[in-house]
């Protein structure tokens, strides 16, 4: 029997689908160990979306939203990426890319596809425009950590065809499996754009974009993984209000020196309390004698209580400390939001590392997901979002830009116009032969403009003598 022994069917090894045992990840761990075919539940769902702090409170999505600066980072970053433009570039033979529309070196069969995925990209429904849906897909990427695209094909069983419409499903409503074949199978919790929540949807009509990947099927939740630090500036906002609404009221203490009876005590009390309220809170008190005041006995002193404020308590440094740090976990520098005080000749340099570091590295994953999603069988186009205008800085500094392109052979009169966005002219398309470098406009320095700590001129001198 043993020798038989090596033909019977090895068990199947059920593979578990979780993300380190840690149930706010992401929606996909509802699926770590149940049966693929078992309808979703919403609120489990739900709870797989939110963690709670040591001292009690509950972090969601509904709380990141209702956070101001977790929105004020969100935003910007939203408006960064939705104002970009979209377009498909096709790669030559040397390595260059070119303009798949407009470029007579693309054939007849990749300047069609091209044609067909602009249409796209720039009318992505009938609801909303180009920014606004890369807005929103902004916002799910922050609020949520991961995005699903919907793509809506004429035959939605042909992986093939490119979509005519594109929408953003709520990420919290989707759970992510992975299916034997290695591919990932999304689920519905709540019926959505024609889809049932008992009918997975296909890997080729969803496009999963992680904003800090994990396992390959789910993305680290930012906000709700930092639940302490969100818990803190959420709290500390609701402390400021609380002080404000309840302090801002005049308040203060009788006190006497000398020992009054108990009898005589509620007396005196009874009368004053009568007599503070017709001088403040009644409106039968004569409004035509100013500084009215009352009279006191019994060497009774009135003490005034000086309202509660956040420098009291130190909350303000403690306010900006941890809105400083959740700029850092969303990659947005302070001074963007108005947080901490800037100097304007450094703007320019605060801008560029924010587009470098942050916004840079989220559009070349979108450019990837959009080429493996609609541009199978296309190994040349590929989809571009054009960041130069990120980068290209003030108008003396484009100036310097162009000029020493132009005057080093780099970049023909006509490309430099285009930089520009002026218009061409007749005789700008060749390369001019390269002359001596020219100085750079006036006023347009780092040290003109006080970033760069100095006249470094001055200081070179002064190391000469």
């Amino acid at each position: 029997m043993a020798i038989l022994d090596i033909f019977k069917r090895k068990k199947s090894v059920s593979e578990a689908n979780t993300v380190l045992g840690q149930l706010q990840l992401g929606n996909q761990v509802l699926y770590g160990t149940a049966n693929p075919n078992s309808p979703t539940s919403s609120q489990l769902l739900y709870v797989t979306t939110s963690s709670s702090t040591v001292a009690g409170r509950t972090v969601d999505i509904s709380l990141l939203t209702r956070n101001s600066t977790i929105m004020g980072c969100v935003g910007v970053k939203a408006r960064a990426l939705a104002q970009l433009p979209i377009s498909v570039m096709y790669k030559t033979d040397d390595g260059t890319f070119v303009d798949a529309l407009k470029s007579d070196l693309v054939g007849n069969r990749d300047k069609a596809k091209a044609k067909q995925i602009i249409s796209l990209l720039q009318n992505p429904n009938n609801f909303q425009s180009q920014y606004e849906f890369w807005y929103q897909w902004a916002m799910w990427s922050d609020i949520a950590g991961e995005t699903f695209t919907l793509w809506w094909r004429k035959d939605q069983a042909d992986a093939n065809q490119t979509p005519i419409e594109m929408y953003n499903l709520d990420s919290t409503l989707i759970s992510v499996i992975l299916t034997p074949m290695r591919y990932p199978s999304y689920r519905l919790s709540t019926p959505s754009y024609g889809f049932s929540k008992d009918q997975p949807i296909a890997a080729h009509q969803v496009m999963h974009i992680k904003e800090m990947a994990w396992q390959g099927s789910s993305g680290f939740n930012k906000g709700i993984l930092a639940t302490e630090l969100v818990a803190l500036d959420q709290d500390i906002d609701l402390y400021a209000n609380f002080v404000m609404q309840n302090g801002a009221k005049p308040s203060g203490i009788f006190t006497t020196d000398q020992v009054i009876p108990d009898a005589k005590y509620k007396e005196i009390a009874a009368r004053l309390k009568e007599a503070w309220t017709a001088m403040t809170g009644s409106r039968a008190v004569d409004q035509s004698k100013p500084g009215q005041g009352m009279l006191l006995d019994q060497g009774m002193k009135y003490l005034p209580v000086s309202m509660l404020t956040l420098q009291d308590a130190d909350a303000e440094k403690l306010k900006t400390q941890t809105m400083k740090r959740i700029c850092g976990l969303f990659g947005v520098p302070p001074a963007m939001l108005g947080i901490q005080d800037q100097k304007y000749n450094n703007t320019q340099t605060m801008l560029d590392e924010f587009y470098k570091t942050t916004m840079y590295p989220l559009i070349v994953s979108i450019e990837q997901k959009l080429k493996q999603h609609l541009l199978k069988g296309y190994p040349n186009l590929t989809v571009r979002m054009d960041t130069k205008d990120f980068l290209k800085g003030d108008a003396l500094a484009q100036m310097n830009f162009v000029t020493a392109g132009v005057g080093g052979g780099i970049m023909t009169p006509n490309e430099a116009r285009e930089y520009l966005n002026i218009e061409k002219i007749a005789s700008g398309d060749e390369l001019i032969a390269k002359s001596t470098p020219q100085a750079a406009l006036p006023g347009s320095s780092p040290q003109d403009t006080g970033g760069g700590g100095g006249n470094q001129k001055n200081k070179m001198n002064l190391g000469k003598t």
